[in-house]
């Protein structure tokens, strides 16, 4: 499923976010594209505030330090992750309607890339994540969960509910590891690798998918 949508770079994302009027969302959303491009490590506060078009103190208001910070934005990832994995499709039993769940999760995965590529560093930086991450894992599974067997009780999923447990342990490993896997001898990820990271656990699925033909 490729995509044709032109990548922003982060000083087009930065001038995006620089219309928000909120100081507070603005550093997050700056921060989030800069994390995202350049890695959680290798950013710091005083080119985060140069970003946004403001003064380091002034960032130091809102975040007197890095980890409260990338806290914070590990707070958003988190209200959109539990949304995301908790978002029921409307037919459970609809052709396409797990494959679109599941692009819906490597959308949000894309959106906060910086989580998931830079992870070792993200808990380094802010310890107090650590459980936090924990927790949100268990969360989502539940929430995903649910998901797949209700679309068992459609007919849509055909699986044995133990063999389901380790296709959402085979699924999860995937989604959380792929992008280690594409960096490999490289510095850069596209949406060219999400599509690849995507079917990759899409391939998990078809073969318990009820009437699947795939495109």
């Amino acid at each position: 499923m490729a995509r044709s949508r032109r990548r922003r770079s982060p000083e087009e994302a930065g001038e995006a976010v620089r219309q928000v009027p909120n100081t507070r969302e603005r550093i997050l959303a700056v921060s989030l594209a800069l994390f995202n491009a350049r890695g959680l490590g290798r950013v710091t506060t005083a080119e985060i505030a140069a970003a946004v078009g403001i003064r380091e103190g002034n960032l130091q208001y809102h975040f007197p330090r890095k980890s409260g910070l990338v806290e914070a934005m590990f707070a958003g990832f988190e209200v959109e992750a539990v949304a995301v994995a908790g978002r029921m499709p409307a037919d459970p039993a609809a052709p396409e309607a797990l494959l679109a769940y599941q692009r819906a999760w490597f959308d949000l995965i894309w959106r906060y890339r910086c989580v998931y590529r830079d992870g070792i560093t993200m808990v380094e930086i802010a310890p107090a994540i650590r459980p936090r991450v924990h927790a949100l894992r268990a969360q989502t599974r539940d929430l995903a969960r649910g998901v797949f067997e209700a679309a068992m009780r459609a007919g849509r999923l055909r699986i044995d509910p133990d063999a389901l447990e380790r296709l959402i342990d085979n699924a999860w490993i995937v989604s959380s590891h792929w992008m280690s896997h594409r960096l490999q001898g490289g510095t850069e990820l596209s949406e060219a690798d999400l599509d690849w990271g995507f079917a990759q656990v899409r391939d998990l699925f078809i073969p318990y998918l009820a009437d699947f033909s795939p495109a």
